[in-house]
């Protein structure tokens, strides 16, 4: 996921209006946040996917949402295969399962209480510009301590972070991976 920051010296005045930003000379047709462009614009990127997890007693598991910008996972995916594929299109979005839990597979592993677990994909769906990916991880009790490996995108964005928020119990925690630790552990 790819998020465009702008330096703050860039930017003229804001006032806030309507749940959004403008500036003092914002254009009619523009929405959100909205800026007059002085001379010097710095672009810095910042790559970051977010997931979002919680155990579920019923189905005994640790439930995983996890959302990516649909043009870098087709890049990361076109990037191991021969034969490229096309993300984007509802209607065949079942077609490209394979690859999705293949990716998966590779770069999230998981530990519950000290023991391997494979997560499974479960299926996706897309929302806006991004894909939603649905996973489950088994887990037999409530957790004490979540070990995970989670690397995606880091092949092609050395800057890249994934972030994982966990409740589990009543309790939050957070996990953050980058190209300097890709493992996390946290404890309940």
């Amino acid at each position: 996921m790819c998020i465009t920051a702008f330096s703050l010296a860039s930017l003229t005045s804001f006032a806030y209006e309507d749940n959004a930003y403008y500036s003092s000379s914002c254009m009619e047709d523009c929405d959100g946040f909205r800026f007059r462009e002085s001379e010097n614009i710095n672009f810095h990127k910042y790559y970051i996917s977010v997931s979002n997890a919680t155990y579920s007693k019923e189905a005994k598991s640790v439930q995983m949402i996890t959302r990516f910008f649909i043009d870098d996972l087709e890049d990361v995916i076109n990037a191991r295969i021969s034969n490229p594929i096309k993300l984007g299109d509802k209607s065949t979005i079942q077609d490209v399962y394979p690859y999705l839990k293949d990716y998966l597979n590779k770069k999230l592993q998981v530990k519950i209480d000290g023991k391997n677990t494979m997560p499974n994909f479960l299926g996706a769906e897309y929302e806006s510009d991004q894909i939603v990916l649905y996973i489950e991880i088994p887990a037999e009790d409530i957790p004490e301590e979540i070990t995970m490996k989670f690397n995606a995108f880091i092949e092609l964005f050395e800057e890249q972070k994934n972030l994982v928020h966990l409740k589990i119990n009543g309790k939050r925690k957070t996990m953050l991976f980058d190209i300097n630790k890709s493992t996390d552990s946290v404890k309940f």
